[in-house]
C-alpha cells in the first residue's frame, strides 16, 4: 500500500513537459514578434543591446530540456520527433548565426523554430493524452 502511494506521487501528468514547452515556445515567438518594436527603442536604452545578445541562448537553454523530457517516453511518431528536434536546432542556429542573419533575420528564423516546437509539443501532447471514450 505504501509503495502504491509513493509511486503515484512520483508520476507526472501526461504531457506536462509538452505544456511547458508550448509555453516557452510561445514566449519565444512573442519575443520574436516584438523585436522590430524593441530594436527601434534601443537608442533609448543602450544596455538593452548587450542583454539582447543572450536572449536566444537563454531560450535555447530553457527549451532544449523540455524537448528532451517530452521525448523521453517512446512514441511511434517520427514526425513529432522531427518537429521537436528541428525546432530546437533552428533556434540554436538562429542564435549561432545571429551576426550573419542580422536582427530581423535572427528573429524570423527563431520564430520558425518556435512554431515548429509549438506544433511538435502540441502533437506530442495530443498523442500522450488518454483518449476520451
Amino acid at each position: 500500500m505504501a509503495e502504491t502511494k509513493l509511486s503515484n506521487q512520483n508520476t507526472e501528468k501526461p504531457g506536462f513537459w509538452d505544456r511547458v514547452g508550448i509555453g516557452l515556445s510561445g514566449i519565444c515567438a512573442i519575443h520574436c514578434l516584438l523585436v522590430p518594436v524593441i530594436v527601434s527603442l534601443i537608442p533609448l536604452w543602450p544596455a538593452f543591446e548587450e542583454l539582447h545578445g543572450y536572449t536566444h541562448l537563454f531560450f535555447f537553454l530553457a527549451i532544449a530540456p523540455t524537448v528532451i523530457l517530452s521525448l523521453r517516453k517512446r512514441h511511434e511518431s517520427l514526425r513529432i520527433t522531427l518537429f521537436l528536434i528541428g525546432g530546437v536546432l533552428v533556434i540554436f542556429l538562429a542564435w549561432f548565426f545571429n551576426e550573419t542573419l542580422g536582427e530581423y533575420g535572427e528573429a524570423g528564423v527563431t520564430l520558425v523554430g518556435s512554431l515548429l516546437l509549438i506544433r511538435g509539443h502540441w502533437l506530442n501532447y495530443k498523442f500522450k493524452r488518454p483518449s476520451a471514450s
